[in-house]
């Protein structure tokens, strides 16, 4: 069964949860492999996870690296999509020759002022676009922002996510898996309730 719409799932970190959203038919897997955290995937796991898994693309996600360990750390993990959440590295990250993916975080009502020119400035860069904010109070803003939005580039929705989600007129959608209970046994809680949602009848 496929899903109805682009799905990537974010942070992944063991191969229950890359092999679950594989066989959901997810799109992407994104793992961590920014050298400046302390929670990023060894290059080793990242091998062992991604060899258990066909069918679905891997973005490396970057938080806080330079361009110079992006280069680096994309020799040694054979990544798809580079994820960004720095807008001054978006025209470098681009020379790479990997699909970008940009991680734009709405904090407060300045961020919100700044969506339309962010979003013009990233549709001759990029094709994707995912939403983060941990500020409920926004998230309507977001989404009527988002309503009068008529570029090129595929936004994924990834706040306000509950079992009931509604995209509005997102394109896509961004979860985050969360670490296994023990090795081999994990509860998909959050990740299950939503895939099974969207899942093609």
């Amino acid at each position: 069964m496929a899903l109805k719409t682009f799905v990537k799932i974010s942070n992944i970190s063991n191969l229950s949860d890359a092999r679950y959203c594989a066989g959901m038919m997810v799109d992407v897997l994104g793992f961590n492999i920014d050298p400046n955290s302390s929670t990023h995937v060894a290059e080793d796991d990242f091998k062992e996870i991604t060899e258990w898994v066909a069918g679905v693309k891997f973005a490396g996600e970057f938080h806080d690296s330079s361009i110079e360990q992006i280069k680096e750390a994309i020799k040694k993990y054979p990544v798809d999509y580079i994820e960004i959440a720095d807008l001054d590295l978006v025209e470098k990250v681009g020379l790479l020759g990997k699909p970008l993916i940009f991680r734009l975080s709405i904090t407060n009502e300045e961020d919100l002022s700044k969506i339309k020119s962010t979003l013009s400035y990233l549709d001759e860069l990029t094709k994707l676009v995912l939403f983060h904010c941990d500020n409920e109070n926004l998230f309507d803003q977001i989404d009527a922002q988002i309503g009068f939005y008529n570029g090129n580039l595929k936004l994924m929705k990834g706040y306000g996510i509950t079992a009931d989600v509604s995209l509005g007129n997102f394109p896509g959608l961004a979860l985050e898996a969360t670490e296994e209970d023990r090795p081999g046994f994990k509860d998909y809680g959050q990740i299950m309730d939503v895939l099974e949602l969207i899942e093609e009848d």
